[in-house]
């Protein structure tokens, strides 16, 4: 008789365990894609705001940068204010955002992308810097860039 109430408080622990896997199995599940498609939002927006502060850095005047080194981008107005909101809305950390205003409202000298793109780096998860040098941390214009008339031949 003992056997008997031992093998049914097995069996009705396997049915209660299988029940509450069943149940909270979607549940996890949709936690899982939220997550997933959160960190997406962010990661395009972060990666908008870089594509934005190089475009944005491309039409400031530097020392040391003779005019026509860099080829400038457009930049609109409408397209910062909604790369702002995504990153305000999807960022956990304001290095970002301070970074970003830093960008399009102060006098600042180009190597700070170095710091917009580890800030971005951390905010991602994607570990510490990896590139850190500020001496080329800006590609202003390439000599094969179809847009320059002077294109250096090569002989």
């Amino acid at each position: 008789m003992e056997w008997i109430k031992f093998f049914v408080s097995i069996i009705l622990a396997a049915v209660i365990g299988a029940v509450v896997a069943l149940v909270t199995q979607p549940i996890i599940a949709e936690k899982s894609l939220i997550k997933t498609e959160k960190w997406t939002i962010k990661q395009k927006a972060c990666l908008e705001a870089l594509d934005l502060a190089d475009a944005m850095l491309s039409n400031y005047s530097y020392e040391n940068v003779k005019e026509g080194e860099i080829i400038k981008e457009e930049v609109k107005t409408v397209d910062v204010r909604r790369c702002y909101n995504k990153l305000a809305c999807s960022c956990n950390n304001e290095e970002i955002l301070i970074l970003f205003k830093k960008i399009f409202f102060d006098k600042v000298t180009i190597d700070i992308i170095v710091d917009l793109r580890n800030a971005v780096r951390r905010e991602l998860d994607f570990g510490t810097a990896i590139d850190e040098d500020r001496e080329r941390a800006y590609f202003g214009r390439l000599f094969c860039d179809p847009v320059l008339s002077n294109r250096p031949k090569n002989d």
